[in-house]
């Protein structure tokens, strides 16, 4: 199992920014949805950041906990959409990710642009919360 150096939960939400990261990978299990990322950006405020200015990351992994519900489609034209599993959004390039309370329970919906097919694309998972691990900061964040 790997070992990583930063670790930070939805707690933190509004210090992550995950606009135009690409989805590297998917993977579900019981109770769980992790998607790891090339890599995603912090910024200055985040506590774990020690830079004066956002930073990318290295490759990433985020974890959602107790997923009790998932879903991924992909828009198609005049206004269609086609189910489709989340593991089928592998290389999804992130555009908005937002999380809003449901009871005890987090909505996390994530949309933007699945690289296959061009076509715009979302996922919406319900779990309890998320964690995202990486091990370096790298390079100043593009809107630096």
């Amino acid at each position: 199992m790997k070992t990583w150096k930063y670790r930070t939960t939805n707690t933190f939400f509004d210090y992550l920014d995950f606009h135009d990261c690409l989805v590297e990978k998917i993977i579900v299990e019981k109770d769980k949805v992790i998607i790891e990322f090339r890599f995603i950006y912090v910024s200055a405020e985040h506590p774990l950041n020690p830079n004066d200015v956002a930073k990318s990351t290295d490759k990433c992994r985020l974890t959602f906990y107790g997923v009790t519900d998932s879903a991924a489609v992909i828009h198609l034209d005049e206004g269609m959409e086609k189910q489709v599993l989340i593991t089928d959004l592998e290389e999804m390039e992130f555009l908005k990710f937002t999380q809003k309370p449901l009871g005890n329970l987090m909505i996390f919906d994530m949309f933007g642009t699945e690289w296959k097919t061009h076509q715009f694309s979302s996922i919406q998972i319900t779990a309890i919360s998320f964690t995202l691990e990486w091990n370096d900061f790298t390079e100043n964040a593009w809107y630096v």
